[in-house]
């Protein structure tokens, strides 16, 4: 019996045939969903939109180069992972990502969401203001820059989407936040905000990421 009648080959081919069409539809419907078009008039300009790939700059030659070097500058790569398919379907399609091809990191205003206008580094010198003037003993809270992050949505006239609540926590976090207290050192968040490596932490995991979202109150 030829191999393509046998009851075995058609069940496997039927179901790489499902697979592929469900593929196909998640990635059509990806590259199809709206992305927020953030004022081109930005205080930043910034190449590299998230403060912590700033600090990373990792390889986009491929995914395992782009891991690597995430991985390098503290992030977990578990974490990295995670980040690294999420940008990578929105950037590039399912199939690219798939084949092991690298996000981009020059290019993260353009991808479902991940891009957000709120963010930190386009109003650089206000927040540093309001963060100084927020600060004790050389620190500020989590809820303070929650509040800020409030702050730059109502300025943007948008509203606080996952990733920008999440940028967030990776600021608090990576800066070297601390969990009891609630407190970070105001340097620290502001040199990662301005792409540089802080004084205290620059380490980051997915429990870590989770917890910090958990106790971040926003409105």
């Amino acid at each position: 019996m030829k191999i393509y009648k046998r009851r075995g080959f058609k069940i496997i081919a039927s179901i790489f045939l499902l697979l592929f069409t469900g593929l196909f539809a998640v990635d059509m419907y990806v590259r199809n969903l709206l992305i927020p078009v953030c004022d081109t008039n930005e205080t930043s300009n910034v190449a590299i939109k998230c403060p912590f790939l700033a600090i990373a700059k990792p390889s986009t030659k491929n995914r395992a180069a782009f891991l690597r070097d995430v991985n390098k500058a503290g992030m977990s790569r578990t974490m990295a992972m995670g980040a690294a398919i999420q940008v990578g379907v929105g950037q590039n399609g399912i199939w690219a990502t798939l084949f092991g091809k690298a996000p981009d990191m020059y290019n993260l205003e353009d991808v479902h969401g991940i891009s957000h206008c709120d963010r930190y580094n386009r109003y650089l010198p206000e927040v540093e203001q309001m963060l100084k003037e927020r600060e004790i003993d050389n620190q500020v809270t989590l809820q303070d820059l929650v509040e800020v992050k409030e702050w730059i949505a109502k300025k943007e006239r948008v509203e606080i989407n996952s990733a920008s609540r999440q940028e967030t926590a990776l600021l608090f976090g990576y800066a070297g936040g601390n969990l009891r207290t609630k407190r970070v050192f105001t340097e620290d968040v502001i040199l990662l905000m301005n792409g540089s490596v802080p004084t205290r932490g620059g380490t980051m995991d997915v429990t870590l990421f989770q917890k910090v979202q958990e106790l971040a109150v926003w409105k």
